[in-house]
C-alpha cells in the first residue's frame, strides 16, 4: 500500500510538513450541508436554456461590449451559500469568469486563519 508523501504547509513562513497549526477550514459562511450540485444532462439543459434566453457576457454589455457567454456562472458562488439553480445563474464569457473566479479565490483566503 502506498504511502502519500507529507503534505508541506501553505503558509509561506511556515513550511513544516503536515502541519496542524495551519489547517484550513472550509468556507464558513455555509451553515449545512453544500447544496447539490446539477449534472450530466440536466446541466446540459439548464445551459442551452440560459443561453438561448442571455447569448451575451452580462459583464461585458455591462461594460458596453458584446461578447457570446460561453460559461454558467453562478451570481452567488455555491461556496458562499449560492443554489444551483437558474434563479442563481448568468452567462459569462472566459475572461470575465476568470477575473470573477480571481476574486472569489481572495475572499475565500482571506477567510483563512493565521495566514
Amino acid at each position: 500500500m502506498a504511502i502519500a508523501a507529507p503534505r508541506i504547509c501553505a503558509v509561506p513562513k511556515c513550511g513544516k510538513p503536515n502541519c496542524q497549526e495551519h489547517q484550513v477550514e472550509k468556507w464558513r459562511t455555509r451553515s449545512g450541508p453544500a447544496p447539490q450540485r446539477i449534472r450530466g444532462r440536466a446541466l446540459q439543459r439548464m445551459r442551452i436554456r440560459l443561453f438561448a434566453r442571455a447569448p451575451w457576457c452580462v459583464t461585458c454589455l455591462e461594460a458596453g461590449r458584446q461578447r457570446a457567454a460561453v460559461i454558467r456562472d453562478h451570481k452567488v458562488p455555491l461556496a458562499e451559500g449560492g443554489l444551483d439553480d437558474e434563479t442563481n445563474e448568468q452567462g459569462l464569457c472566459q475572461d470575465c469568469s476568470d477575473a470573477k473566479t480571481r476574486e472569489e479565490s481572495k475572499r475565500g483566503v482571506r477567510r483563512w486563519p493565521n495566514v
